[in-house]
């Protein structure tokens, strides 16, 4: 289940997940719970940005309110990394 803190969460890798049919997702960090997608100034648009410190691995989880999406994935450092999840699919880059 979702938490409710957020962590301060910064990094030197830009990472945006973009999906094209979900709203108002959570987002997950190794764990953490980092934000959702159209709440706290962030547009109600599928995208969401975080930074997370690059060059090492990172568990991305995208939580829709019925479904999880988790993805351990390599941050290169400094190289922007887009993440496109969509509803009843897995998370691909």
């Amino acid at each position: 289940p979702p938490t409710t803190t957020s962590p301060t969460i910064s990094g030197d890798t830009p990472v945006t997940i973009v999906s094209q049919g979900m709203r108002g997702y959570q987002v997950f960090l190794d764990g953490a719970y980092v934000g959702k997608e159209g709440s706290d100034g962030d547009a109600l648009d599928g995208r969401f940005n975080l930074r997370v410190v690059g060059n090492r691995n990172h568990e991305i989880r995208v939580y829709d309110g019925q479904f999880n999406y988790p993805k351990t994935m390599y941050f290169t450092r400094g190289i922007q990394k887009i993440i496109y999840v969509e509803p009843g699919t897995a998370v691909y880059i």
